[in-house]
């Protein structure tokens, strides 16, 4: 029943709405939606995170790292053309300026999932925890979707 229940929250936080806003014991700084996953097949051993992120702080915030147990490295890399060719980039971190957002989405800034411990199936949801500099560890959810991933409205 607990897992039913998470998988809708998730799932209608990826599809529809904001996530809570996330923050310290000054309040909220953080507003995180969309984060989605495209679905893996049996022998494919990484994966891509997609999600939005708001400062709603007056200060600068910086994504530090992330984690999640669907795999054993999580990594921010953010993926640019060079000479003709898509290359991804490890980023030590992603600054997320006071009142601006940042978007992780295909061709761009993205969450890297390697070595996963098990093939991510479309419906199912995954914790991942973000470090941030200042709103320090926030969880959420991560809902896997089919190949063609989540359409932002």
């Amino acid at each position: 029943m607990n897992k039913i229940l998470i998988y809708v929250m998730a799932l209608l936080t990826a599809v529809s709405f904001p996530a809570l806003p996330h923050g310290n014991d000054h309040g909220a700084t953080l507003d995180i939606s969309q984060a989605w996953a495209r679905k893996t097949g049996s022998r494919t051993v990484s994966a891509a995170i997609y999600l939005d992120i708001k400062n709603l702080s007056e200060t600068t915030e910086t994504l530090l790292s992330v984690q999640t147990e669907r795999a054993r490295m999580a990594m921010i890399h953010r993926s640019m053309e060079q000479d003709g060719i898509m290359r991804m980039h490890m980023q030590d971190d992603v600054e997320i300026a006071a009142g601006e957002s940042v978007s992780f989405e295909p061709g761009g800034l993205h969450i890297m999932l390697t070595s996963l411990t098990e093939p991510l199936k479309e419906g199912d949801i995954f914790p991942l925890t973000l470090s941030f500099e200042h709103a320090g560890d926030v969880q959420i959810y991560v809902a896997i979707t089919g190949i063609a991933g989540l359409k932002k409205e």
